[in-house]
């Protein structure tokens, strides 16, 4: 990969040779049918080293070292041709921060209802991903399904392998993240495209005793090889100043075959309506940097850490790490507006996708994300350009992170057309992962099957965003949703959306749950595999309603009622300490 100073000069080559292979890409598989719905969930796993006697908790850089055994182990398997394939049933890679791993399902998991039965065993148990991860451990040492480390920003943080006297411990320093070229240029172009450093103010959650008036006193004054000037306090506010803290973040995401484009563009859309509520139902971010803040989802945040725009873009240009802007499907209804005006374009990309025979709400929705300069690119791809390959448009397309992304097959004999998503929080265990990519994968299965119509005005889907991240939105916020009754769309609680609005409203919303209930019945599931797979419904019904308190309602209650809190937003280490302790045996 290339500076950002070089990438400047050739980002219009770049855009335009991307929408070229796009186009080669649609042209060839526009036309492909998938008949089996294959499907698989992607896991981050943060890796957490425990010092008991110092009652401490640090982030473990070891990525490296459970990468080579895991390896090692896989080919002495293959070797040994052993029948129980433990470490070939996942497939482990690495993320950007050198204490994170990334794992899934080494092969999709199949359509049938035993195949769904069989997630949390592969999340969890004989062949699980974080036994296998735990294996390259040391005893105190632990691999956890965390949105992010509570004092992710604080001092001392990390815990490396060999003792490194040139370290410094922050999160802004080099070292934390994984050495390829690739990592290291996409955050260094990030920020020199920016022209300044990253500025993200979160909320502090304010309590009795909580310091008036509140200014964060932790913020580094230097980033990687360059020197910005300090940062301009925000009362109130605890200060991200780095991507670092956005790409320490972790998550879940799912992604599904569709059978067709037609569907899935269909089906991105419908999910993308989706987004805000299962953002609000995962919540599992309500503690920065040492300090409970007010909201509780780590979405914005991530936005604002991985923002490149310039000052004079703030104004017109969505982040880069976004919710989606534009519906794509063809059948959209004509009277829900499907755009933004706030989402520039290159007219002339849009122009040739056009011309090459592209419908024209895919070519504007291509046209707007290959509008973005590149942040990764090579060298190769532009000196050895083919039209005929993929590389250039994989790697713009996948530099900009919007919640519900539309993948493309890429090769003739690889998967087919694709819709991931993304929003969703990491759940604090396997079986609340295993619950959410399940009923995913089932409502998508339901959309697909009933041709389920879920639309609502584009700047409603923004504003339903915005609620579904404010501290205990599960039960307190109402979001926009389509409903059956006399208004096309209304604002809707949760639990109205999940289980269903009251009886007693004529025509009133039926409940997602309800939903994917009379698919399983429209699809002759047997009562036995139903009663298997309730256990993972009830986790997302129950979450609606308020029976089950979310990661972040959780999480935030056990520091509020820690005898060492003091009623001032502060999340000491012992107390960030004993709540990773209670989170550790959650998991296991």
């Amino acid at each position: 990969p290339i500076s950002w100073q070089e990438i400047k000069d050739i980002a219009p080559i770049a855009r335009q040779g991307a929408a070229e292979q796009l186009l080669h890409i649609w042209t060839r598989q526009r036309y492909r049918i998938d008949p089996e719905a294959l499907w698989g969930d992607e896991i981050e796993y943060t890796l957490i080293n425990v010092d008991a006697k110092a009652s401490k908790a640090t982030l473990l850089l070891s990525q490296e070292n459970v990468l080579r055994q895991y390896e090692k182990r896989c080919a002495k398997e293959n070797r040994l041709a052993t029948s129980s394939k433990s470490w070939n049933a996942v497939s482990f890679q690495p993320e950007w921060g050198r204490y994170m791993i990334e794992a899934t399902p080494a092969k999709p998991y199949g359509e049938e209802i035993t195949a769904l039965l069989k997630v949390e065993n592969n999340m969890r148990l004989r062949q699980c991903r974080r036994d296998l991860i735990r294996q390259c451990l040391l005893p105190n040492q632990h691999p956890l399904t965390l949105s992010v480390l509570p004092g992710l920003g604080t001092q001392g943080l990390f815990t490396t392998l060999e003792p490194d006297t040139r370290f410094s411990g922050n999160a802004s320093d080099g070292r934390v993240y994984h050495p390829s070229t690739r990592y290291i240029m996409a955050t260094e172009n990030l920020t020199t495209r920016r022209q300044g450093r990253f500025e993200c103010h979160v909320p502090v959650f304010r309590d009795e005793l909580t310091e008036r008036p509140f200014y964060d006193k932790n913020v580094s004054y230097e980033y990687l090889s360059q020197q910005l000037p300090p940062a301009d306090p925000k009362e109130g506010h605890i200060h991200l100043d780095c991507p670092e803290l956005g790409m320490g973040c972790c998550c879940i995401q799912v992604t599904m075959q569709a059978p067709n484009e037609p569907e899935a563009r269909w089906l991105h859309d419908q999910l993308m309506v989706l987004g805000p509520l299962m953002l609000a139902l995962t919540a599992a971010t309500p503690v920065y940097k040492g300090y409970l803040v007010d909201t509780d989802t780590r979405w914005g945040y991530i936005s604002a850490c991985l923002d490149d725009r310039t000052t004079e873009e703030l104004a017109t240009t969505p982040p880069r790490y976004s919710w989606n802007r534009t519906y794509i499907s063809s059948e959209k209804p004509l009277d829900v507006e499907g755009k933004t005006s706030s989402q520039p374009i290159d007219e002339s990309l849009k122009q040739g996708l056009l011309d090459g025979g592209m419908d024209e709400p895919l070519a504007h929705h291509f046209a707007t994300v290959l509008s973005r300069d590149p942040i990764i690119v090579s060298r190769e791809d532009i000196e050895q350009f083919d039209p005929n390959d993929s590389g250039l448009f994989d790697m713009l397309y996948n530099s900009v992170w919007q919640h519900v992304r539309l993948k493309p097959p890429l090769c003739d004999s690889g998967p087919g057309w694709r819709v991931e998503f993304r929003p969703m929080e990491v759940q604090l265990t396997d079986h609340d992962n295993a619950a959410f990519s399940i009923f995913i994968y089932l409502l998508s299965r339901a959309i697909t099957a009933f041709h389920l119509n879920f639309y609502i005005p584009i700047d409603k889907l923004g504003d339903s965003m915005e609620r579904a991240q404010k501290r205990n939105a599960a039960l307190d916020e109402r979001i926009w949703f389509r409903r059956t009754g006399w208004s096309a769309y209304a604002l809707l609680s949760m639990d109205e959306i999940v289980n269903g609005e009251n009886s007693e409203v004529p025509s009133g919303f039926p409940g997602l749950i309800n939903i994917v209930w009379a698919y399983l019945q429209y699809m002759d599931t047997p009562l036995r595999e139903r009663k298997r797979l309730k256990q993972y419904l009830d986790v997302i019904s129950k979450r609606a309603s308020g029976q089950l308190p979310t990661p972040a309602q959780w999480m935030r209650s056990v520091v509020m009622t820690h005898p060492e809190y003091r009623r001032d937003s502060r999340v000491g280490e012992k107390i960030r300490f004993d709540l990773l302790q209670e989170i550790i045996s959650r998991g296991e």
